[in-house]
């Protein structure tokens, strides 16, 4: 038994794709929402200027989960983009329900922010297309270690 669990935990061993899986399903999530945004630009100033927030910021949030979310989803300056999302969602949990309340309210908010922390902190993984991340240091212009 000892060996065909660890046959099998090696075979699902694959960090990369595991980072593709998340990333390809953060990315979807965020480009929905934003394109669902665009489709409804109106609106979406409207809900942004009642919670207090200047005129255009729906136009821009709206844009940049469009292009975030096909960059996550590609794997194009991946850590760039997740870290706007988490900072996204920190502030709408903290416009939208407060960070008072029950959990439920703001349950997909929190899993989003902590899922683009998350990200941010591991990186795009092997199967991106522009990932800038060094997989020795950990910095995403590094020089050193490309040569």
């Amino acid at each position: 038994m000892h060996k065909l669990l660890n046959k099998i935990s090696r075979y699902f061993k694959n960090r990369s794709l595991g980072l593709l899986l998340i990333r390809v399903a953060t990315g979807l999530v965020f480009f929905m929402h934003g394109w669902s945004k665009i489709n409804n630009l109106p609106g979406t100033e409207a809900m942004f200027m009642h919670m207090g927030l200047g005129s255009g910021t729906g136009l821009f949030i709206a844009w940049l989960e469009v292009i975030g979310g096909l960059a996550v989803l590609l794997g194009i300056a991946t850590r760039i983009f997740v870290v706007a999302f988490g900072i996204e969602m920190f502030v709408a949990i903290s416009l939208a329900h407060g960070w008072g309340t029950a959990y439920q309210p703001h349950e997909f908010e929190l899993f989003l922010m902590l899922v683009s922390f998350g990200l941010a902190l591991a990186g795009s993984g092997r199967f991106s297309l522009l990932s800038m991340d060094c997989e020795q240091c950990g910095a995403m212009t590094c020089d050193v270690h490309k040569r």
